[in-house]
């Protein structure tokens, strides 16, 4: 048969289709039907794939370009049979029949519903935007600050400016997730229409991606990839559990700050795929925290320095110590609601465990008359100094054994008789320790944050105790209810919410209960509960139980107070064992340690690393694409080891220009108008490029000074 001929075939069928095409309606928006926009439409997708002989070329070629391009797909592939999902040739057209419901995938002809599919979507594009809390007050005067309130408040404007109006689907798309494979005539679509700096494609069922090797010009998709240097990252079979770590696993690589402005894409509904972007939404947030700033970062450094001098010891790594206490149960005692109902047990079997207090958890302790062993603070501002004097009397602190890490600021242990800190990770004083003579002594702490109980239980699973409870660690309340403890300082006397902690987005996801039922969490405590099931994930030989009434802790096995008993004797000396044991698992500085870490921060270095960012900027191509460019060209200049030769210079600089990143990538597809955002971006661009001078002047002048500042979030205290 002719081309001409086939042709001719393919538009007699699409005519008699017509009629039946309107009930699509909502689903499917209406296409030119005349012959010349069928039939660019048939060329751009090579769809003319009516015959077994057709389907099977398409696979040999798709498989040769994985083979080269995906070596993992490619073997997965090679001798696969799927037992659900099948290609079928009907009416003239290649679709994909489901042998459990006898029903095909498609309705209509698959390239039609995903040109017209696609049409509709790049007229108007729906996307998932991150943003920051704008800080105009700036209370500490942090830098980081002033330069990203700036880009935000020019964010805002053109927001206000586009008054819900959107722009048509760009050339050059930074990031997309498309949910479902299918017959990928719709990947065609976008991949052929757009450069797609960073692809994201799902498709849970295994069947449905094996059919689309035999059906979508995959090679060419491919080919594109790597010939304009795009990434495309292909999930295949994730679950709910899996699909959004993995996510973040690969925007590392990418560029995290892209996932400020992500495309989505759904080509079709099903359980698992509604499941996948219910969890996106839900988790979305995540993907724009923990970054750190540059002020924080220049803490990092400073703190720990400081504190070292200050006769502050650290913890060394677990291989190297012995606890003489390993098989003593652990009390970890947060503030959440439920602690108010476990302070009885508390009391009981005060003597059997070792107790440690999270945070604001010391002043409901001190309020029902328990004093902890153990103390516990996580967060590197001044005012936690302050805040400890709302807990309880200095002669209480003068009792307790403080833990940290080695971001808390020096006025807190200062507060401590005795004490330890913990080498946090992802900072910058982590390779100031690992790079040192004396690194063979350390390891990081990865699971310490975002919270005091991801402190705790870090560092008492390096000290090697084997049994531990978690208490009050609810990370989540139940609708309309308290959230933390009544005799914490966040209430008063009489029970009135001081309004001292923000409530408002608690209700933003919802979890299972420890003990049933649903709560509700922020994404803040929703990742402190994530990071405690990875750190319990990673040491089941170990104990882990827990009696909150709060969020399910995935291997931490729930247990109710009723019928929970402790059976361990009563510790002897408990004080001074521990008081031992810090001294026995530490390190402490006489000087030197001090003088060659103050030695390594590089300040010379460190400026000459920005005057590099700076040049990029003013060397700026301003088309679209060259803003673009500039991003990926900071990006990859900071994960350079050549050219970022120090990994300090990394963790001082990340979290505050993948901030400045992520705004900068929304400014460029905000407006509706592409010059607009142009004009947009390079006015944020100035404050970006101000704030990296400022950072030079300021490493220079703090790199060893501890950061103080006051704050008025204490006033409702002193009405108590």
């Amino acid at each position: 048969m002719s081309e001409n001929h086939e042709s001719l075939s393919l538009l007699e069928k699409i005519a008699k289709l017509e009629e039946r095409a309107k009930v699509i309606g909502q689903q499917v928006n209406r296409v030119a039907q005349d012959e010349s926009t069928l039939q660019q439409c048939a060329d751009r997708m090579s769809l003319l794939v009516c015959d077994d002989d057709t389907l099977f070329e398409q696979f040999q070629l798709n498989m040769a370009a994985f083979k080269r391009f995906d070596p993992n797909i490619f073997e997965f592939f090679e001798t696969y049979q799927p037992s659900r999902y099948i290609v079928d040739i009907h009416e003239g057209f290649p679709n994909i029949i489901d042998l459990e419901t006898r029903q095909y995938i498609y309705k209509y002809p698959a390239y039609l519903m995903a040109s017209t599919q696609v049409a509709s979507y790049q007229q108007a594009p729906q996307s998932a935007s991150a943003m920051f809390d704008s800080n105009e007050q700036n209370e500490p005067g942090f830098i980081h600050s002033d330069s990203l309130t700036k880009i935000l408040k020019l964010l805002a404007d053109r927001m206000e400016k586009n008054d819900g109006a959107t722009r048509r689907l760009s050339k050059f798309v930074n990031s997309t997730m498309i949910f479902g494979v299918g017959n990928g005539y719709h990947i065609e679509l976008l991949c052929a229409q757009h450069n797609i700096k960073n692809l994201y494609i799902f498709e849970p069922e295994l069947d449905l991606f094996y059919a689309s090797l035999f059906i979508a010009n995959w090679h060419q998709i491919l080919s594109k990839v790597e010939q304009l240097d795009l990434n495309i990252h292909i999930s295949l079979g994730d679950t709910e559990d899996t699909f959004f770590q993995n996510v973040l696993k690969r925007s590392d690589i990418y560029g995290r700050y892209d996932m400020a402005k992500m495309f989505g894409f759904i080509h079709y509904h099903t359980e698992k795929i509604n499941g996948l972007v219910k969890v996106f939404k839900a988790r979305f947030r995540e993907t724009i925290q923990g970054w750190g700033f540059f002020d924080d970062a220049v803490m990092s450094n400073s703190h720990m320095l400081t504190s070292m001098k200050q006769g502050v010891p650290i913890l060394k790594k677990k291989a190297l110590l012995s606890n003489p206490l390993a098989d003593c149960p652990v009390f970890i005692v947060g503030n959440g609601p439920s602690l108010d109902q476990l302070v009885d047990f508390i009391k009981e079997n005060q003597e059997k465990a070792i107790v440690i207090s999270c945070g604001s958890a010391l002043g409901a302790l001190y309020q029902y008359g328990i004093t902890p062993d153990i103390h516990c603070e996580q967060e590197r501002t001044s005012p936690i100094a302050e805040q400890l004097e709302y807990y309880c009397p200095q002669e209480t602190l003068d009792e307790l054994i403080l833990w940290g890490p080695s971001t808390l600021h020096p006025d807190v242990y200062a507060k401590f008789p005795v004490k330890l800190m913990a080498p946090k990770g992802s900072e910058p004083s982590e390779p100031l320790l690992m790079e040192s003579s004396l690194a063979h002594l350390f390891e990081i702490h990865n699971y310490i944050n975002p919270t005091v109980a991801n402190t705790a239980t870090s560092i008492a699973v390096a000290l090697g105790f084997n049994d531990i409870y978690l208490l009050g660690v609810d990370l989540a309340h139940k609708k309309g209810g308290v959230h933390h403890s009544a005799k914490s300082m966040y209430y008063s006397e009489e029970g009135e919410d001081l309004s001292l902690y923000d409530s408002n987005d608690v209700l933003e996801n919802e979890l299972e209960g420890n003990f049933g039922g649903i709560f509700h969490t922020d994404s803040f405590f929703g990742g402190s509960k994530r990071v405690l099931e990875w750190l319990i994930g990673n040491n089941t030989e170990l104990s882990f139980k827990n009696l909150s009434d709060g969020a399910l802790i995935k291997g931490a096995q729930p247990l109710r107070v009723e019928v929970a008993e402790i059976k361990t004797d009563i510790i002897e000396e408990k004080r001074k064992q521990l008081k031992t044991l810090v001294t026995d698992s530490t390190y402490l500085d006489d000087g030197s340690y001090y003088q060659e870490l103050a030695g390594e921060l590089d300040t010379q270095g460190y400026e000459e690393f920005c005057l590099l960012l700076i040049k990029a900027i003013d060397e700026l191509d301003d088309s679209f694409e060259g803003c673009l460019k500039l991003l990926k060209q900071h990006f990859m200049l900071l994960i350079d080891e050549e050219l970022c030769n120090r990994e300090i210079f990394y963790y001082l600089l990340k979290g505050s220009v993948l901030h400045m990143q992520a705004m900068l990538i929304r400014l460029l597809y905000e407006a509706v108008e592409e010059a607009d955002a142009i004009e947009d971006f390079k006015q944020a661009l100035a404050h970006y490029r101000e704030f990296l001078a400022k950072t030079i002047i300021y490493y220079k002048e703090n790199a060893l000074k501890p950061h103080y500042y006051e704050t008025n979030w204490f006033a409702p205290l002193t009405k108590k």
